[in-house]
């Protein structure tokens, strides 16, 4: 359950709705409590109005609806906490050294987070479960990152994708089924990271170009992507591959658009729509260069 506040008035044909950014879910629920935010609501919105409009605020008419008071969560001992709490340590352990074994048996063990985040899901308290997970993956992040030494800007797009995930779902239940399936995914994504910066420069621009094969891949992207020049990648690539890296871009293109001739219905311009071709035209140049016959000619031979 996650609690809000929302003031609104109408100006003119607009409804003004303001919604405070604060963390309302441990307001007091009790009728004091609440009539006091509510002033400080309203006085807030007399603010803004009067600085809008430069006229006395009107005066608005305010209401609090409230619902019994949650029950009182009943928490484990003290000893049963730290029982819970030295297990989750294990897991970041085993992050810290991308130990994949030690990391999925810690990962089963019962959990403070599990803990938590169970009991929020057992009163059906959706934010407190979102909060206890983003809590636990932001350190799971962290120590994956600070003991491997993996590039910062990596990680964080990983990172945010998957906090942003957690943020916008609608639920989160079965809460441990869920922490333990974003974990095994952070682990998964951060053990790729470090495989691929282990690589050579040319090996990893390689790698790079296969992963974004149906988006348009420069020279001067990858060389943002790897931090490297652009004339330091493309003489290393040129010297281990013995072709240019656009040559290596089209060619990978291209055996991608022969799957998708033999695979899927899409037409001729579709596929090279797909695969950030320039225009069809160009599509059919290169791959008749490097196949011998046209897209179309090519599927009618397959099939």
């Amino acid at each position: 359950m996650t609690i809000f506040f929302v003031i609104e008035f109408r100006i003119a044909e607009y409804l003004i709705l303001v919604v405070p950014h604060l963390n309302t879910t441990n307001i007091p629920l009790d009728f004091h409590g609440l009539l006091d935010f509510g002033i400080k609501i309203s006085e807030s919105c007399s603010l803004l109005y009067q600085l809008l409009y430069k006229l006395p605020a009107p005066k608005w008419k305010y209401e609090f609806q409230t619902n019994n008071s949650p029950t009182r969560m009943e928490f484990l001992g003290k000893a049963k906490i730290e029982k819970l709490y030295s297990n989750e340590q294990k897991i970041f352990s085993a992050m810290s050294h991308l130990d994949e074994a030690e990391f999925t048996r810690a990962l089963h063990l019962p959990t403070y987070t599990g803990y938590i985040g169970s009991a929020f899901e057992e009163k059906d308290y959706e934010r407190g479960m979102q909060d206890s997970l983003i809590h636990f993956m932001s350190i799971l992040f962290y120590e994956g990152m600070k003991s491997n030494k993996l590039a910062v800007d990596l990680v964080l797009k990983v990172q945010n994708d998957l906090l942003g995930r957690i943020e916008f779902r609608t639920s989160l239940k079965p809460f441990i089924q869920t922490m333990q399936e974003l974990a095994t995914e952070c682990f998964i994504a951060l053990k790729k990271i470090k495989n691929m910066t282990s690589l050579s420069i040319v090996e990893q621009c390689a790698l790079y170009i296969k992963n974004c094969i149906y988006r348009k891949v420069t020279l001067q992207s990858i060389s943002n992507y790897l931090g490297y020049s652009p004339s330091t990648i493309s003489h290393k690539f040129k010297r281990e591959y013995n072709m240019s890296i656009k040559s290596y871009i089209n060619s990978q293109k291209i055996e991608a658009a022969k799957h998708m001739l033999a695979t899927n219905a899409l037409s001729p311009s579709e596929i090279a729509n797909s695969l950030h071709f320039s225009n069809q035209s160009y599509f059919n140049y290169v791959f008749k260069n490097l196949v011998g016959i046209s897209p179309t000619e090519y599927r009618n031979q397959i099939h």
